[in-house]
């Protein structure tokens, strides 16, 4: 990874982020005051612990798209546990406005704070969460050479439906490898594609 081509993502990172969030400011208040008439009181913002550069904890942002967790609102719940299937579209903390959110990747807008802050780029390895990386023995990957990104080879492929991080993994430590703006930009437009495609469009 040449010193160039570090200095250049990291300039393009602030000045996209930095504009975004100008840009989308509207649009993120909308999205808040959604997520509060819809998914109940609490902060339209939830703040997970994960695995960064150099293995480094940071604390990423993301839009709220389910109800309060049950133990807190006092509901049982008579299905499989999120902890075993925390994706089950049998929880009933599910609401189809918080469903389109995740679809459409809104939920992720928040993470360019972490990419302004320099926690995450807007290309790279998915962060994992703490959890998650330390219970299944993920750490010290290669993906924690450079920054994770909002967008990557995981985000884009078939596996973030499935969910086998096992061979995220793989494709991670294939991106770390081959890293340059050719790669980003293909990764960008292809999020494009993606994104269009799980809103329908």
């Amino acid at each position: 990874m040449g010193t160039r081509y570090s200095f250049t993502k990291r300039t393009i990172d602030i000045l996209v982020s930095g504009v975004m969030l100008v840009l989308l400011l509207p649009t993120l208040a909308v999205v808040a005051l959604s997520i509060r008439a819809t998914l109940g009181p609490g902060s339209p913002i939830i703040v997970q612990e994960r695995v960064g550069r150099d293995g480094e904890v940071f604390r990423m942002y993301k839009f709220r798209t389910m109800l309060r967790d049950r133990r807190e609102r006092n509901q049982p719940f008579d299905g499989p546990d999120r902890r075993r299937a925390h994706k089950s579209d049998d929880d009933p903390r599910h609401r189809p406005w918080g469903r389109l959110l995740r679809r459409s990747s809104i939920d992720e807008i928040p993470q360019l704070v972490n990419v302004l802050k320099g926690d995450m780029s807007l290309v790279g390895p998915r962060p994992e969460l703490v959890s998650v990386a330390t219970s299944r023995h993920m750490l010290g990957h290669a993906r924690e050479l450079v920054r994770p990104g909002i967008t990557g080879p995981f985000q884009v492929s078939e596996l973030r439906k499935s969910g086998d991080l096992r061979k995220g993994l793989r494709l991670d430590a294939m991106y770390v490898g081959q890293m340059s703006l050719t790669t980003d930009l293909k990764l960008i437009a292809k999020t494009v594609v993606v994104m269009f495609r799980r809103t329908g469009c």
